[in-house]
C-alpha cells in the first residue's frame, strides 16, 4: 500500500504494481462505472479474497479492507465491526492485467 523503498514519500498510493498474477493498475472511473463492462471471466464465478491491512495512517484511519475479486482489487475502509464503509470503496478498482 505505501511506496517501495528508494526514497519516495511513504504516504503516496500507488497507481499500478506487479504481483505474481500480474500487474495491478488503477482504472479511470469512467472505465470503472461503465454499464457494459465485460466480464473477465464467464467461466462462473471467481474466488474472492479478504485482506486486512493497517497504511500506520496518523489519523487513525489506516485500516483497510481489500477484496480481490477475479482480477480487480477493491479497497474498503474499515473502522470496526459495525463501522465498515462497504458502500463507498476508497479506490474503485485495480486491474489485473496477465
Amino acid at each position: 500500500m505505501a511506496t517501495e523503498g528508494g526514497g519516495k514519500e511513504m504516504n503516496e498510493i500507488k497507481t499500478q504494481f506487479t504481483t505474481r498474477e500480474g500487474l495491478y493498475k488503477l482504472l479511470p472511473h469512467s472505465e470503472y462505472s461503465r454499464p457494459n463492462r465485460v466480464p473477465f471471466n464467464s467461466q462462473g464465478s471467481n474466488p474472492v479474497r479478504v485482506s486486512f491491512v493497517n497504511l500506520n495512517d496518523q489519523s487513525g484511519n489506516g485500516d483497510r479492507l481489500c477484496f480481490n475479486v477475479g482480477r480487480e482489487l477493491y479497497f474498503y475502509i474499515y473502522k470496526g465491526v459495525r463501522k465498515g464503509l462497504l458502500s463507498s470503496p476508497t479506490r474503485p478498482a485495480l486491474r489485473v492485467e496477465p
